[in-house]
């Protein structure tokens, strides 16, 4: 049985590197498209182009504004006369956001009184606008602060020599970030990249090698050997899972050497869940090869399996914040399981204590999976 299965790796491995242009499809596009998820896949909001209207014009209006120059956040593209220029310039989309200081900023702060900033921001994209609205609201709360600081230290220093108690400062909020402590969000997506790519180059690969067999009529050359079918397929899948090893690796390594992405947890686990991943991965990769005709047909069905299966894994959208009937279909997504181990392993460095549920239900989806792929595709080999 085994000298079968060898002989038919060997045929597949062979006849993968001989094609010049499989040979680029296997290792070309991960790499490409690592470099494109990695530079454009990102939530960081930096260079948000104010507009800004400063009618009180005073010291401690321009220290306001200076504390949003100061930052890599906001940069001034526009200095305004009225507010009516910043309507021109949002519905131009030249300003993502406009600040409107109004005469009697300084003298509201001196008195003590609240002093009204306008900030209007574009929301055409929300995740920036909220991102911006965050940015601000730290701003002025850090400004806030440091004007009370200040007016305690006065009060304090002039009541030192009288029996009047002195004020207590401020309560300070002391952040603290863990895992992810720039919170860059390359750091948060290129894991689940690693299971993204894998998922299309398992699954396409798997289902085109298997429908070109049966376009040029080897399939059926196969068949009359005694080769049985469950050799057939294990000899076929096989190379691929060999493939996405390598991909795997190549694609850790210029995650973390390249983007310098943090690898807390274990390699050998990483390569573990892998092979959890891959089961049902080929299993997907092997059902697609029976619906499909032609090797048109298997990557059409590829990307209609790919598009939802992304949406649904938790790699862009929190899967907490959709629809409960959404939540329960995500179950059924190898990716879902396989994005939260690269996490926990890449970010947070955990071990099979903290994961065992992920690959159980890989384990469990990727027997269904399999199970029913092999089913199909034994009835076709008869």
């Amino acid at each position: 049985m085994w000298e079968r299965i060898v002989q038919i790796f060997k045929k597949e491995m062979i006849q993968i590197f001989r094609d010049k242009r499989m040979r680029a499809m296997v290792f070309l596009p991960p790499i490409v498209q690592l470099i494109v998820f990695g530079y454009a896949a990102t939530t960081d909001v930096k260079h948000i182009s104010l507009a800004l209207l400063d009618e009180d014009r005073t010291t401690v209006s321009r220290d306001f504004v200076e504390k949003f120059e100061a930052g890599r956040y906001f940069s001034v593209a526009r200095y305004l006369s009225s507010p009516a220029q910043a309507d021109v310039l949002m519905d131009k989309g030249e300003v993502d956001a406009f600040i409107y200081i109004k005469k009697g900023f300084e003298q509201a702060i001196k008195k003590g009184d609240g002093a009204d900033v306008l900030i209007v921001v574009d929301g055409t994209n929300s995740n920036m606008a909220s991102v911006t609205l965050g940015y601000v609201n730290r701003i002025v709360n850090a400004y806030s602060e440091e004007i009370l600081t200040e007016k305690v230290m006065r009060l304090a220093s002039l009541r030192s020599g009288s029996s009047v108690p002195v004020l207590i400062g401020p309560t300070v909020l002391v952040e603290r970030t863990w895992f992810n402590e720039d919170l860059e969000s390359r750091n948060y997506f290129i894991p689940g990249i690693v299971a993204l790519l894998l998922t299309l180059i398992a699954v396409m690969m798997t289902s085109m090698a298997i429908v070109k067999e049966r376009e040029v009529g080897t399939m059926e050359q196969l068949i009359v050997t005694p080769i049985r079918p469950i050799e057939l397929i294990v000899g076929k899948l096989l190379p691929f899972a060999v493939i996405g090893y390598i991909d795997v690796a190549l694609i850790t390594a210029i995650g973390t050497l390249w983007f310098g992405v943090p690898l807390k947890g274990s390699i050998p686990l990483l390569f573990f869940s892998t092979a959890f991943f891959l089961l049902p991965a080929l299993g997907v990769g092997l059902f697609i090869s029976t619906i499909s005709a032609t090797q048109q047909e298997a990557m059409l069905s590829t990307f209609l399996f790919f598009f939802p299966a992304m949406l649904m894994s938790g790699f862009v959208f929190p899967i907490d914040s959709m629809p409960p009937a959404m939540q329960i279909v995500t179950y059924a997504d190898p990716m879902r399981y396989m994005i939260h181990i690269l996490r926990g392993i890449f970010l947070k460095g955990l071990g099979v204590r903290y994961l065992w549920v992920d690959f159980l239900g890989l384990f469990v989806l990727g027997t269904v999976v399999v199970g029913f792929a092999v089913m199909r595709f034994s009835k076709r080999l008869k």
